[in-house]
């Protein structure tokens, strides 16, 4: 039964031993002829069931906030899993460069969560980081440029999720979208530079092998 049902169905309750109760205690009251203390004691009684009552609405509601806050808690520490498994996961396979079934596969399978978790921002611009993907790897495998969009891509996918994980605030910033594609874009250029200096310290030692 929904929170909905149960508190209509305490509500009715209460209607019907509200109008009981009522009755009673009018009985009390006006019996103060042979009771000399029946008025007080009708008041007394009184006040206790209405103090019983009102504990009894705080606590369910309280129960039912306390529910609600639990499973907002649980879906946002899903969603969030979810949506850092898929950058690691296009992460990968950029660095793989070459098509692997097995992580198209793995990311298959994290497409189908994002459909049943993610809002329609995030939506949106995974469908940009898939679109990249099939670009890049129209040719067999992802170039240098390639690698570059795909990741850029991704970069504006996280700032979607950014903003939907932050419990739907606005959508991020244009300052800190912006922040967040150049520091994206240093990312790759540190990358090359790793690149770079791997082909020129093999060259070194190429040339100081020969005789």
């Amino acid at each position: 039964m929904n929170f909905g049902l149960r508190n209509l169905a305490y509500l009715v309750v209460a209607a019907s031993l509200g109008i009981a109760i009522y009755f009673i205690f009018r009985a009390m009251y006006l019996v103060e002829a042979p009771l000399p203390f029946a008025q007080e004691m009708t008041l007394v009684f009184l006040g206790a069931v209405v103090t019983i009552a009102l504990t009894a609405a705080l606590l369910n509601r309280q129960t039912e906030l306390e529910l609600r806050k639990e499973g907002t808690v649980i879906t946002l520490q899903q969603k969030y899993d979810i949506y850092m498994s898929c950058i690691e996961k296009v992460a990968q396979i950029v660095e793989n460069v070459r098509h692997d079934a097995a992580l198209i596969d793995e990311l298959k399978v994290l497409n189908h969560k994002l459909a049943v978790v993610a809002s329609a921002g995030v939506l949106t611009q995974f469908e940009v980081v898939l679109d990249a993907l099939l670009s890049g790897f129209a040719d067999g495998a992802l170039s240098g440029a390639d690698g570059e969009k795909v990741m850029q891509s991704v970069a504006d996918l996280a700032t979607a999720m950014r903003s939907d994980v932050l419990q739907n605030m606005p959508l991020t910033s244009t300052n800190t979208a912006s922040a967040i594609r150049r520091n994206s874009q240093r990312m790759e250029q540190l990358d090359d530079l790793d690149f770079e200096t791997k082909v020129t310290t093999i060259k070194k030692e190429t040339n100081n092998a020969r005789p």
